[in-house]
């Protein structure tokens, strides 16, 4: 580009990041405002601990690694910056009631089940479903850096590579309709159901599974792994790249207004009171910011207002982060010996999930919980307190599936968070009986603190769900192109955009590939005959 335009972030997450290095990197003059006092939005390392006394270092929201692009990686050169991502060894254990369980090692190790239910057809099946998802996810995979792929081209592409079952039940099915194609145990489906956002029992949960599949750590695809220094550092690499192209980032400033004239934002309003101009603006913030708090209303957006007032997610999710004295003995873990490494899985039964399904889009908690665990401070001792005396201290992080985005009408209030933090220490109980006596200090990451402390106001890590009536060509504003909105120069770049969910930074990379696109365009259009016959020429 041979003149330099504005542009304006608003939002320092890590899609915010990925487009402000591109466009920083393509020649714009590029500010992204970050409401917090620290970088990375979801994807961020903290000290929660900080006032008891404690330094170690949590992932708060985001805490795992594999889904973001091994292209961006590549291309902003992320490693050279610090990210540092491993695999943990083993994989996984799921905890079933009773004592059950199915545990996947790495590298080649036996995998090893106890389920009452299952036989030896249960097992081949289980692993033609696992074959043929993720033969589903290398195909979507590739388009993911595109917008144009619309339901109907996926399925081509899946009844090309005869996966019918999977295109039979990816936008009309659900991953329990799925899975009785393959396996009969419902003890190895309620396994199956952690695999995908929200409940296995709901249309669009076949796409979770499969979206959840594209991730890739250390070259290796489907698979998921952690970050040393925590999730932080991914946007703390991005944030250098920006930085080293010219992008300046300012924390601590929150934009309370964009204005908006003749159909265009005219100028950017800061919550100090203070305006200023810019060529293009891009949300990295959730749809409702912006069209309920960010933009007057208007008929300009009346429609999509409506939109999202009729679509506004129902279903959150939420985590925990315990400091222990020391690592807990978890009653399977010890029977079979395993390092408490890796990720540590607790299933509900399949029933428990079904009712769930029913009950929490209305508002009422889960009877059942379903968590996924780690212990990031036994896999990396950055995450550690140097400082502490008793180096036998472990953080405990716990991802709670699903829970209501409000409850019985009303917003998350602390009773609530300390309801669901007793509700998980029960659930942890069961597996893990002394789990209560170890805890010393506990952080709560409910609905309530996505929307207070990280400005949430979808109350969803996910924007928009990822269900068929959210998905490809439908995740996009009613008339509006991918990534754009009624005003010419306002984008948005958030999950809540194409391809969706989870740390990908394909939103950030695609709208500042839109972006460049349409000025190549627009420069093209304004040049003169000889100098477009030079340019072809």
């Amino acid at each position: 580009m041979t003149v330099a335009k504005t542009i304006a972030i608003v939002g320092a997450g890590h899609n915010g990041l990925t487009a402000a290095a591109y466009l920083a990197q393509a020649g714009y003059k590029v500010d992204v405002f970050e409401k917090r006092d620290s970088l990375g939005g979801l994807c961020v390392t903290e000290k929660p601990f900080a006032a008891y006394g404690s330094e170690v270092k949590i992932s708060t929201v985001a805490s795992y690694f594999g889904m973001l692009r091994k292209e961006i990686v590549q291309e902003l050169n992320l490693e050279e910056h610090g990210l540092k991502p491993y695999l943990t060894d083993p994989i996984e254990i799921v905890l079933l009631e009773g004592g059950q369980f199915s545990f996947t090692p790495r590298d080649g190790g036996e995998a090893r089940a106890e389920i009452a239910s299952l036989t030896g057809e249960d097992k081949e099946g289980w692993q033609r479903f696992w074959g043929d998802i993720q033969t589903a996810a290398t195909l979507i995979y590739p388009h993911y850096l595109k917008s144009d792929l619309t339901q109907k081209q996926v399925l081509s592409i899946l009844l090309e590579a005869k996966l019918d079952k999977i295109a039979a039940h990816i936008f009309d099915g659900s991953l329990l309709d799925l899975l009785k194609h393959y396996v009969k145990s419902e003890d190895l489906v309620a396994v199956a159901a952690t695999c995908t956002p929200g409940f296995v029992n709901v249309v669009g949960s076949v796409f979770g599974c499969i979206h959840h599949g594209t991730a890739e750590t250390k070259g290796e695809f489907g698979a998921w792994g952690q970050v040393y220094g925590g999730m932080g550092e991914i946007t703390q690499a991005l944030a250098k790249v920006a930085q080293a192209h010219g992008a300046v980032l300012h924390t601590g400033h929150g934009v309370s207004r964009l204005v908006s004239e003749a159909g265009r934002i005219a100028a950017v309003e800061f919550e100090n009171g203070t305006k200023k101009i810019f060529d293009i603006v891009i949300a990295n913030c959730d749809s409702y910011i912006v069209f309920e708090k960010l933009l007057d209303k208007q008929s300009a957006t009346e429609t999509i207002r409506h939109y999202l007032s009729e679509n506004r997610p129902t279903v959150s999710a939420a985590k925990l982060h315990f400091l222990l004295k020391a690592l807990p003995t978890f009653t399977t873990l010890k029977k079979i010996d395993h390092n408490h490494k890796g990720v540590i899985v607790i299933a509900p039964p399949l029933s428990a999930v079904k009712q769930a399904s029913q009950t929490v889009p209305g508002g009422v908690m889960p009877e059942r919980l379903m968590l996924t665990m780690a212990f990031p401070t036994l896999e990396d001792p950055s995450m550690a307190d140097k400082h502490a005396a008793q180096s036998s201290k472990h953080v405990l992080t716990v991802d709670v599936h699903y829970v209501p985005a409000h409850i019985g009408g009303k917003a998350w209030s602390r009773v609530d968070d300390d309801r669901l933090l007793e509700m998980t220490i029960v659930a942890i109980e069961a597996q893990c009986p002394e789990i209560r006596q170890l805890i010393e200090q506990s952080y709560v990451v409910s609905p309530r603190v996505l929307a207070e402390a990280f400005n949430l106001a979808s109350l969803s890590c996910w924007h928009m769900p990822m269900t068929p009536q959210y998905l490809f060509e439908k995740r996009s504003l009613p008339a509006c192109a991918p990534y754009e909105t009624p005003f010419d120069n306002l984008y948005l770049c958030g999950a809540g955009t194409y391809p969706g969910g989870n740390v990908t930074a394909a939103n950030g990379h695609n709208v500042a590939k839109h972006i460049l696109a349409l000025a190549t365009n627009s420069a093209s259009q304004t040049q003169s005959p000889e100098v477009q016959c030079q340019l072809q020429a």
